[in-house]
């Protein structure tokens, strides 16, 4: 099955081509960088985030733009390297887009409360 790509375009004009939702397995793959890098403590029942590595961030980031950029500016080669290099707005832009597609509805909705 096909899945629907959806075009947004940056400030400066420039088309990016993003999937519109993750499958399962690929936000297993998003999911697992998270943890890996994690150390979480249980206090009072909770759950609570004690250490997160600091590279982490990067490579979760890194990995959501692989899974959900399609192209850049009209080509497929090298999308991560290629975003990387632009100012930081644009760059900022398509991460945004990007977040609203791999971020986790509940944990979002819990971070609000």
């Amino acid at each position: 099955m096909e899945r629907e790509i959806k075009k947004i375009t940056t400030p400066s004009g420039k088309v990016a081509e993003l999937k519109t939702y993750l499958t399962a397995g690929e936000k297993r793959q998003l999911r697992s960088i998270f943890l890996r890098g994690m150390q979480v403590e249980i206090k009072e029942g909770e759950p609570t985030i004690k250490e997160v590595s600091g590279g982490i961030l990067d490579e979760a980031e890194n990995k959501a733009i692989e899974l959900v950029v399609v192209s850049f500016d009209g080509s497929q080669e090298n999308v991560l390297g290629r975003l990387l290099e632009l100012p930081v707005e644009e760059y900022d832009f398509i991460l945004a887009e990007v977040n609203k597609i791999t971020r986790e509805k509940e944990f979002e909705e819990k971070k609000t409360r």
